[in-house]
């Protein structure tokens, strides 16, 4: 997938709200995607080095300072955290193995779990944990999902205690890729020295990276769960060209393909030696509307936009029928997302209707901007753009650097544009405040959007810790943000990967960031 360092500029500052509150839901517990399957299945044989073709390159290696999916799911091999996000949808304990919480709801106590050790061998204490966390409060890439944190202390070597502002489920918290656990104080080195060779918990150790080319994992042995990680070695491939993976890995110079272009994944279907497996995501594609325009800060013509996109017709054309439409905000896979919120249908009468009542009842011009280079961006701009010349709005496509847009975006210098969202925690919460509060600086600031009822009705829900207030909290917020459209849900999407059928259990939690200590290959 593309990186999302922009969008998780646009969460920065979000839990400072309140608390985040984790659940377990039907929806959060029901598959999120069965563990790949090669050849045959049978029990799992040790050895061997599994070549994963990508699309990008990391952008570094640091849990406290990354924000593209490639690092982030690179390093969710190398450094572990006390949680992390189950193939369930849940958050599951990790280095951590039991909490207590106080009768207050402000203070949590931590056990940390037996014989874990880091690459190098030296022991994991909670120490290394508190310099972990506190270092991430500290930086300005990742330290928002900290904000609620006022302490962390370290009692002794088993123990970790986080005292919290307000109320805030640290368990969700805790399994952020940024909460990845380091050695205290770099286990003795400095800082720039530490990261050329990092070591953490996890299955696997990052041996080299030749930029733009290949990062090397070679398997720990120090791991703290007996037999695993199954395989030698890792190789994460750079390259680009989505035919090219696809080539690769037909030829066997790769056993696995992120993100293979959707048009080709029936093709890659039919093929016997390889398996095409979608897991459950959290992404919601959707249109970003900004308000602050004379023409969409007209209630009517948002109406008459989203009334007038056929998104069916556009999942076909630019997925090749690999998504579910949209009819909410927050994915399926979100705790709290309403199930009621079937995608509308499109319905030209309606559109027109809409656009009569508005200022602009014959029409008018629209600039769609989108990123320069992604197919599936143009093409739904190109769908969009047929579906509104339709009720008389003229649709002009803009294309621009990833970059560039950003800057536009987050100067309010677009009307309209393609965006994403997706949670990095088994929480909801997250994401609230960028849609419902401007004060954020998330995506309800650049979309201009501003209703007080609504940021209260955020704050309010996020801070719930009774599971079924929350829910319906959250589904209020998700009809509000449908009544006044200051975004355009189109489109809900898998994590796809294509691989070789001597590739077994391989698995993707809904959060994106892949697990490979039980992943092995048959020979």
């Amino acid at each position: 997938m593309t990186h999302e360092t922009g969008r998780r500029e646009f969460l920065k500052g979000a839990f400072v709200l309140g608390g985040l509150t984790l659940f377990s839901s039907p929806l959060l517990t029901a598959c999120a995607g069965t563990p790949a399957e090669g050849g045959g299945g049978g029990s799992p044989v040790r050895g061997g080095t599994l070549t994963v073709a990508r699309a990008a390159d990391i952008l570094a290696v640091d849990p406290a300072h990354i924000g593209d999916n490639e690092a982030i799911w690179m390093v969710s091999n190398v450094y572990e955290r006390l949680y992390r996000t189950s193939t369930s949808g849940t958050a599951e304990p990790w280095l951590a193995t039991a909490h207590t919480l106080s009768a207050d709801r402000l203070t949590w106590t931590f056990t940390l779990r037996d014989g874990v050790k880091f690459a190098d061998g030296s022991p994991m204490t909670s120490a290394d944990v508190k310099f972990s966390i506190d270092r991430t409060t500290k930086s300005k890439d990742t330290g928002w999902i900290n904000v609620a944190i006022k302490s962390v202390a370290a009692p002794d070597p088993k123990t970790v205690v986080i005292t919290t502002k307000s109320y805030t489920d640290m368990r969700g918290v805790l399994s952020f890729y940024g909460n990845g656990i380091v050695p205290d104080k770099f286990g003795g080195r400095s800082e720039q020295e530490f990261f050329k060779k990092p070591v953490g918990t996890g299955p696997f150790v990052m041996t080299s990276w030749a930029v733009g080319r290949e990062v090397v994992l070679d398997r720990n042995e120090h791991y703290w769960q007996s037999g695993k990680p199954y395989l030698d070695k890792v190789v994460l491939t750079t390259v680009s060209n989505d035919s090219t993976r696809t080539l690769q890995l037909r030829g066997q110079q790769a056993d696995v393909v992120e993100s293979p272009a959707w048009s080709q994944l029936d093709e890659l279907k039919s093929q016997n030696n390889i398996t095409v497996q979608s897991f459950d995501s959290t992404l919601v594609y959707f249109l970003l509307l900004n308000t602050t325009t004379p023409h969409l800060s007209d209630l009517n013509v948002r109406q008459a936009i989203s009334h007038a996109v056929d998104r069916p017709a556009l999942i076909k054309l630019a997925l090749f029928g690999h998504a579910q439409a949209a009819g909410s905000m927050f994915a399926p896979k979100w705790p709290g997302y309403d199930q009621t919120l079937t995608a509308p249908q499109r319905d030209v009468a309606a559109a027109k209707a809409a656009l009569s009542k508005s200022k602009y009842p014959d029409g008018f011009e629209l600039t769609y901007s989108i990123d320069g280079g992604d197919a599936v961006q143009s093409a739904v701009a190109q769908s969009i753009q047929t579906n509104l010349a339709e009720i008389g709005i003229k649709v002009k496509i803009s294309q621009f650097d990833p970059t560039t847009l950003w800057s536009l975006i987050d100067e309010g210098k677009y009307e309209i544009c393609h965006r994403k969202l997706s949670l990095d925690i088994p929480d909801t919460a997250e994401n609230v405040p960028t849609l419902s509060d401007p004060a954020v600086g998330g995506y309800a600031k650049v979309a201009g959007y501003n209703n007080p009822a609504v940021v209260d009705l955020g704050k309010q829900s996020i801070a719930m810790s009774d599971p079924g207030k929350q829910t319906a909290a959250y589904a209020d917020l998700q009809h509000k943000l449908n009544e006044e459209l200051p975004y355009v849900p189109l489109y809900y999407v898998p994590w796809s990967y294509a691989m070789s059928q001597r590739v077994h259990d391989f698995e993707v939690p809904s959060t994106g960031d892949y697990h490979l200590e039980k992943t092995w290959l048959s020979r």
